[in-house]
């Protein structure tokens, strides 16, 4: 949409009045134009303070705009978005009649519902929070399960909403799916009350009738006990009745697998000759991480030029900067086969970079969310390839963190060098307090015992076959 602006400048010249007219052209954003539009409609249901904004809109991101779609409160703060569902579903026509404040009997009860819910509940939270200075997403959260109800399902979607909303898109996605397995074995809508020792038993044996693992089991049931812990601060359930726990419901673990290589494997990894370009990248990526200290890929693809002093990555893994107190900066000394790598499939160098290309095109966290995995899955599906051929057992992404600290160990470089290049947290006693963090020389000197060999095998293979 364009706009037009006039203005008339004079002034004079010898003995002339001189006139001049200008002509501005503003381009507008017809979305956010709408947007404010509804906004200013629907302004009962709107409130700003404190840096904090609620109005009421219509999801229709995954369906027609014709169709019925469920309306949500919108909180905004500090530029991030947080949705809150409500039990109302509108379509164009009954969301059009909405905005112009119908007085047709159906939408007059809807608007009556929202407001009620608007002023007595949702407003109220959020200026109790906002004027004691302790607003967050997670703590609005806990406030409006108290007061959503004792609705399973409903935390879900708030959970869910919520860390969708910082960005944590992997965690947000472990939650749906935890949901998704619940609604997959009982078809009824089910009450956090529900959840008890019994029925977490039964939902334990039909886990275990449909094959599923055991981690992936101890991700449903950790990310089901997280819920019912907010369920217990907001009072909805006690702890009496919290059904996890000693003496109660305890989520089984298994003996992990065995996920390391040795060394003879990973250089035959590492000098395969690659049938196509893309399984020798992804080759390539494997070896990167288990160079770089077992880096996950999330935080290898997030890696920018500026990271590299010295030469030397330096980074804080992206896991535990939510949620630990102690924010561990982790060196890796870019050894010969790290810097092939970089040369031969990273960015050409500028220090705001990403070192590696994927994420150069995202614009959002939840784009580059999305890319991380199609690279984590492109990556699986190769290496696999290489192993197959090389009559080796199936590896993943994971297996590169776990061979890093394997083959340290083994070549019995100390524990404490190793926890410490994997980012885990120190827990230091006294003691410990006196002993300084490894220099660089001993950097160098550790990690050069993850190369498999001497001379021309320090680099990796690069095959010729899919240049001609």
């Amino acid at each position: 949409m364009q706009r037009y602006y006039f203005y008339f400048i004079k002034f004079h010249y010898s003995d002339y009045l001189l006139y001049f007219c200008v002509c501005k052209c503003v381009y507008i954003n017809n979305t956010n134009m709408e947007t404010n539009k509804e906004k200013e409609i629907s302004s009962k249901l709107y409130y700003s303070g404190f840096g904090v904004t609620i109005n009421v809109t219509r999801d229709s991101r995954r369906k027609d705009t014709k169709e019925s779609c469920p309306l949500k409160w919108c909180v905004t703060y500090q530029r991030k978005r947080s949705y809150f569902k409500t039990d109302i579903s509108l379509n164009g026509t009954d969301w059009t009649l909405f905005l112009k404040e119908s007085k047709v009997k159906k939408i007059q009860e809807i608007t009556d519902s929202l407001q009620t819910y608007f002023d007595s509940v949702l407003k109220s939270q959020i200026k109790t929070l906002s004027e004691s200075g302790t607003f967050t997403f997670d703590s609005l959260n806990k406030r409006l399960s108290k007061n959503a109800g004792d609705n399973l399902f409903d935390a879900y979607d708030i959970k869910v909403e919520n860390m969708k909303a910082e960005g944590r898109i992997g965690n947000a996605s472990f939650y749906q799916c935890s949901k998704n397995s619940i609604v997959a074995y009982t078809d009824k809508k089910l009450k956090i009350s529900d959840i008890t020792i019994s029925w977490l038993n039964g939902y334990y044996k039909h886990l275990i009738g449909k094959g599923i693992s055991y981690a992936t089991m101890g991700m449903y049931l950790r990310s089901l006990r997280v819920i019912l812990n907010d369920a217990v601060i907001s009072g909805i359930i006690t702890e009496n009745s919290y059904p996890f726990g000693k003496g109660k419901f305890v989520i089984p673990t298994a003996k992990g697998r065995d996920l390391s290589l040795e060394l003879a494997d990973i250089k035959r990894i590492a000098e395969y000759n690659c049938q196509s370009r893309t399984t020798e990248m992804c080759r390539d990526l494997w070896i990167f991480s288990y160079l770089a200290n077992g880096i996950n890929f999330g935080d290898m693809l997030t890696l920018k030029f500026e990271n590299i002093k010295n030469k030397e990555i330096s980074f804080k893994r992206a896991k535990t900067i939510r949620t630990s107190t102690e924010k561990i900066d982790i060196l890796i000394p870019i050894l010969e086969p790290l810097q092939d790598i970089i040369d031969k499939w990273g960015n050409a160098r500028s220090p705001k970079k990403y070192i590696f290309p994927f994420l150069n095109d995202c614009k959002t966290e939840t784009d580059r969310k999305r890319e991380i995995l199609n690279v984590i899955r492109l990556t699986n599906k190769h290496i696999k390839r290489v192993t197959t051929a090389l009559k080796m057992d199936d590896i993943s992404t994971y297996n590169a963190r776990h061979s890093f600290a394997t083959v340290l160990t083994k070549k019995r470089v100390p524990e404490s060098y190793i926890s410490e290049s994997l980012g885990h947290s120190k827990n230091k006693t006294v003691t410990q307090n006196y002993f300084g963090s490894y220099n660089k020389k001993e950097r160098i000197k550790y990690n050069s015992l993850l190369i498999w060999g001497k001379g021309r095998t320090r680099t990796i293979k690069t095959n010729i076959l899919w240049k001609k």
